[in-house]
């Protein structure tokens, strides 16, 4: 007698609910995906205790004939595709048909719904059953109630978070979602407390400012772009603002918020050396694709894609950011209520000046020689230093703000008139428009920096021998690997010698290679070219110059004259990027007349 069997559709549900239904945010995703799946241009939610007790769904879309609401809540049962083809072509949010028969399966579940051309009907559901259904008036429109989450799971509702956690779980969902469809009018509440609401006119500037407040989004910078496969919209928040994590960099590909690591540094390498080191931006890419270049189908809930031409999106993303941003002012704007050290957790953003400059480092030297004509980038492909793509490409963007697009360089910076130095360390300068104060360490690092990196993307062939040659041990593993690489660590300047076993030796390296931790550049350098048979020599020559630019700055507590301060204020305005350190820290602060008046009571 055989020993296996097929499982009963209830149990069958119940499990596979364990891979959709993962806490009530996934409740909350797949119902408000299936109401704008529907047409709606109005959905309303609210919620009772963090949706474990309560989650209901309302909205204006075309819904439920009363033939199909029984069907609809059995899996894989679905109205948008219909052969294998149309999983290649799906421009839906929903389509697997397991989202309704998974919610049931773990819930108690109502259903009232109406469509223009029929009666309106409710119909509830126990653990996935139907209970009953009847007539009922109900606007056109579907409602869907859900109550008692996991009520016949109780291992999963054990090991659901807090409260709070889960609530901030849905509330990150809901966002995503509404800056996905700005076009859909969402309004949220949680006990009768209202946590979201969007105007639906399309605009996600006003998604933004209904998300993150009117400080982040008087800060947004618009750039699109195209190419032959991808158009790109970038709403950009200037890296004055920033956040403690990535989380708030948010994908949009074909109106479907997803995860995507590549995608995601992209974006930050765009925001390359404008940012503090642990500190993140905020933006939101909206990217608009053909389906046949894109896998949705990889996981249950639908936020992982596989894309076909994931690096020419990954370069078009970078590039798109990058110069979009180098087009910028991105000189703070201090105010009365902005304070050190800050942490900016809330809306009422604040500009953050708690990354320390580096150990101060005995050298000090002056004398160096500035490109004086204007670069876009360094001359060697990067990922920090923009190349242009196959396909044409067009850069559009927008903001309130003058950008310094038609700027020569040394004009990026306002006209700036040397006061004098406070503390040895820092520049006061005047200008028309308020005051300025410039770190003079920061401001010559950014100049340092660029000059050392344009030296270094083109380096001559110039190796040193080491004094005593480097030994490095390998496993067996690795070895075997090294064999395979070695001609491509040969092309980064790496010629590692077997010395027995899987030892090797290191006896000359290029010159510039960073000086500081040789070991650890050359198993780093090891460990890419095995994983991605290629080795990213931009990224070393970038910390090299960043080290370089650091040691060889003038430092704080260090007098200049006012000659010095001049010279220094010129060079820096012939800089790519005169407003970040390499590290992001800022260059320069502004306070502007209107907030010198306040502070003197000459304006109320």
């Amino acid at each position: 007698m055989g020993i296996i069997r097929e499982l009963p559709e209830q149990l069958a549900n119940r499990i596979a609910a364990g891979e959709v239904v993962e806490r009530p945010a996934s409740v909350v995703k797949e119902l408000v995906e299936n109401a704008i799946d529907a047409g709606a241009t109005k959905v309303e939610v609210d919620l009772k205790e963090a949706g474990i007790q309560l989650i209901k769904v309302r909205d204006n879309g075309h819904g439920f004939y009363a033939e199909d609401a029984a069907r609809a809540f059995l899996r894989h049962a679905t109205s948008k595709i219909r052969d294998e083809h149309d999983l290649f072509r799906i421009r839906t949010l929903g389509f697997r048909g397991e989202a309704l028969a998974s919610i049931a399966s773990v819930s108690h579940v109502t259903l009232k719904s109406k469509r223009v051309d029929e009666e309106g009907f409710e119909m509830t559901l126990q653990g996935g059953v139907v209970t009953e259904k009847n007539p009922t008036a109900t606007n056109v429109g579907t409602e869907i109630t859900v109550s008692q989450l996991f009520f016949n799971t109780p291992a999963r509702l054990k090991y659901l978070k807090t409260s709070a956690t889960e609530l901030a779980s849905i509330t990150d969902t809901l966002n995503r979602i509404a800056l996905s469809h700005p076009e859909v009018r969402f309004t949220v509440f949680h006990e009768e407390k209202e946590l979201l609401r969007t105007n639906g006119n399309g605009d996600i500037k006003q998604v933004m400012l209904a998300i993150y407040g009117r400080q982040v989004a008087s800060q947004i910078v618009t750039a699109s772009s195209k190419t032959n496969d991808y158009s790109l919209s970038a709403h950009l928040v200037r890296p004055e603002v920033t956040r403690s994590n990535k989380q708030y960099v948010t994908l949009i590909l074909n109106g479907r918020s997803i995860k995507n690591f590549a995608l995601t540094q992209s974006v930050l390498e765009g925001y390359h050396t404008l940012l503090p080191i642990g500190r993140f931006p905020i933006a939101v890419l909206e990217v608009k694709m053909d389906p046949m270049l894109i896998d949705v189908n990889v996981h249950p809930t639908k936020r992982e894609v596989r894309l076909s031409k994931e690096k020419e999106l990954c370069q078009l993303i970078r590039e798109t950011v990058q110069l979009t941003l180098r087009e910028q002012r991105l000189i703070p704007s201090v105010t009365q209520e902005a304070k050190p050290r800050v942490e900016q957790r809330s809306e009422q953003a604040k500009i953050d000046f708690s990354v320390e400059t580096p150990a101060p480092v005995k050298e000090t030297e002056w004398n160096y020689p500035i490109p004086r004509e204007p670069r876009e980038s360094v001359s060697s492909p990067s990922k920090w230093s923009p190349t242009p793509l196959v396909h044409e490409r067009v850069v559009e963007a927008e903001s309130e703000e003058e950008t310094t697009e038609d700027m020569p360089k040394k004009e990026r910076l306002p006209a700036l008139d040397v006061i004098g130095q406070l503390h040895a360390s820092y520049i006061i300068c005047g200008a028309e428009d308020g005051m300025y104060i410039l770190d003079q360490h920061a401001a010559q690092e950014r100049i340092k920096y660029e000059l050392f990196y344009e030296r270094l993307g083109n380096p001559e062939k110039e190796y040193q021998l080491l004094l005593l040659p480097l030994t490095l041990e390998f496993t067996q593993e690795e070895a075997l690997a090294i064999e395979e690489v070695s001609p491509i660590l040969e092309e980064a300047g790496l010629q590692l010698e077997p010395f027995g076993g899987n030892t090797y030796l290191v006896r000359e390296i290029p010159t510039w290679y960073p000086q500081h931790d040789l070991e650890g550049t050359v198993r780093d350098l090891v460990e890419m070219a095995i994983r991605d048979r290629s080795v990213d020599i931009a990224k070393y020559r970038e910390e090299a110059s960043i080290l370089m630019a650091c040691k060889r700055s003038i430092k704080a507590n260090h007098p200049l004259n006012m000659e010095m301060m001049r010279q220094l204020i010129d060079d820096l305005g012939r800089t790519t990027s005169p407003f970040t350190c390499p590290h992001g820290r800022p260059i320069l602060v502004k306070w502007s007349t209107y907030e010198l008046e306040k502070l003197f009571k000459r304006v109320m």
